[in-house]
């Protein structure tokens, strides 16, 4: 009976657990780096408002294209209007009607043309009555012009608004690519950390079986065979313990490294938690020579780029600020040819007086000086004065790039180094830890040496992960940096727009 329930709970035992296995490798999400970036292109709420912010600068630059577009502009009215004289009183009837365009050129000149025209009825009352007049018609067609010939004139200053919208439509497109490349670097970051934690986690495990047996043998010496003592069984034990704890922390550290990159992908920390990576490392072929690197850092970088459209920008505002702080001179003109017409006994028809239209031209000459220094001088210095100061932020940034693409070039060398040295250690670690199992079992060495010889074996295997990990993330980094990275992934970032 006590043979059967013990089998019965022996199969529970493995169908749960098998369940529970089942049920952890179901949930579990492999993901590669490329679809993890693939992912967090998609779903990263940063990478969606930057592509909105390329759409209103987009937007700004169609609407500084658009300013200067003919205007059309038109009325009409009515009029009564009554006067009173010593002996008559007289009143008129009007409807009046005007249409014309108004346009601006790319110079500053201000163009305004139309036509006007209108019909009034006079009636005139007094001692002796007098009967309503007939109509009288008019109309003219005008044009009129302003050019500025300081303020405000000129292509350059009438285009800097547009000039203004383009550079900082480029300069938020460089900032989104720059966004694009940081996400995806702190993505490789967090998927390559996540990547050693599963195998420090790994490293961590075998050598806690390794242990168990370690402690199972030295108690079965000590207690049935009699060869074991007591100081083994507590080193071994010691050991274990210490390994427990290990892989307690790198378990733990495993998880925070999940839920880092889960973060990055839109995910929530539950879901984060079932994230695995692949076995595999990056193919990442060769670095680029500190000679090339440097040779086309200027001209790659994002940040450097972004940083020369703001440059750009503040020019123009210097340019804007520099016309305001001129004298105002403008030149302006008009013409206009009108006909004025009446049915009645004095015309047959509708005759113009004199048979022709009448013509009038008008030109003029209009300035504005301040009386002493205006606000607009302190406005062009201000822009000057940030203009040097962005210049000046640009050179830093130069600067500072350059050394840290050489520092992290220094340390994918260094990385490199280590991967070898560590693969090294690990090899010699591990024939060290066989030949001190070897000899315990023999009897030649103590418990305390194999303990030693196998931490060894831990740590130098941890040390070869870490430094694959971070030869992987460098290269990564130095990428980012050279604006090299979206070479590999500037297609998982293309044109992804909200919906």
């Amino acid at each position: 009976m006590s043979g059967s329930r013990t089998a019965r709970w022996l199969t529970g035992a493995a169908v749960v657990s098998f369940a529970a296995f089942f049920s952890a490798v179901a949930s579990a999400e492999t993901l590669t780096a490329d679809q993890a970036v693939q992912r967090a292109a998609a779903q990263n709420p940063s990478l969606r408002a930057a592509l909105l912010d390329v759409d209103a600068a987009a937007l700004a630059v169609k609407a500084e294209e658009n300013a200067r577009v003919p205007t059309f502009i038109g009325g009409v009215s009515g009029e009564y209007n009554e006067s009173i004289g010593s002996a008559d009183r007289s009143d008129s009837e009007a409807i009046r009607g005007n249409a014309g365009v108004q346009f601006k050129t790319d110079i500053g000149t201000t163009i305004e043309t139309g036509v006007q025209s209108d019909v009034v009825w006079r009636n005139l009352t007094g001692t002796v009555p007098s009967p309503s007049t007939n109509p009288t018609y008019s109309t003219s067609a005008y044009v009129k012009a302003r050019q500025p010939l300081l303020r405000g004139g000129g292509s350059d200053v009438v285009l800097a608004p547009l000039a203004q919208a383009e550079s900082s439509k480029t300069q938020t497109e460089k900032q989104q690519e720059l966004e694009a490349s940081q996400t995806a670097l702190d993505v490789l970051n967090a998927y390559w950390e996540l990547w050693y934690a599963d195998r420090a986690i790994d490293v961590q495990e075998r050598s806690l079986g390794v242990a168990k047996k370690q402690v199972s043998d030295a108690k079965l010496k000590m207690d049935e065979l009699g060869t074991g003592s007591k100081v083994d069984v507590l080193q071994f034990s010691s050991s274990l313990a210490s390994i427990q704890d290990s892989l307690a922390q790198a378990k733990t550290t495993r998880s925070t490294r999940a839920i880092a990159l889960g973060r990055l992908l839109g995910m929530s920390p539950d879901d984060s938690l079932d994230l695995e990576t692949t076995e595999e490392l990056p193919a990442l072929g060769a670095a680029p020579s500190s000679k090339e690197l440097r040779k086309t850092l200027t001209a790659r970088s994002q940040e450097l780029a972004s940083l020369r459209a703001q440059l750009d920008s503040a020019d123009t505002r210097v340019l804007i600020a520099d016309d305001a702080n001129q004298a105002r001179i403008d030149l302006y003109g008009s013409a206009s040819v009108g006909a004025v017409w009446a049915s009645g006994d004095s015309y047959s028809g509708f005759d113009m007086p004199g048979g022709r239209p009448a013509f009038a031209v008008m030109a003029g000459l209009e300035f504005e000086v301040p009386l002493g220094e205006s606000s607009a001088t302190s406005e062009a210095a201000r822009a000057r004065t940030q203009r040097d100061a962005t210049k000046a932020r640009y050179q830093a940034r130069v600067e500072a790039i350059e050394a840290e693409v050489a520092s992290l070039e220094v340390e994918l060398d260094a990385a490199q180094s280590q991967v070898d040295l560590a693969s090294t250690t690990t090899d010699i670690a591990g024939e060290l830890a066989e030949a001190e199992r070897a000899r315990l079992a023999l009897g030649t060495t103590t418990s305390l040496a194999v303990v030693q010889a196998e931490q060894s074996l831990r740590e130098a295997e941890l040390r070869r992960l870490r430094a694959l990990a971070s030869q992987v993330i460098t290269q990564f980094e130095i990428e980012h940096s050279a604006g090299a990275l979206l070479d590999r992934y500037g297609s998982a970032f293309a044109k992804k727009r909200s919906s």
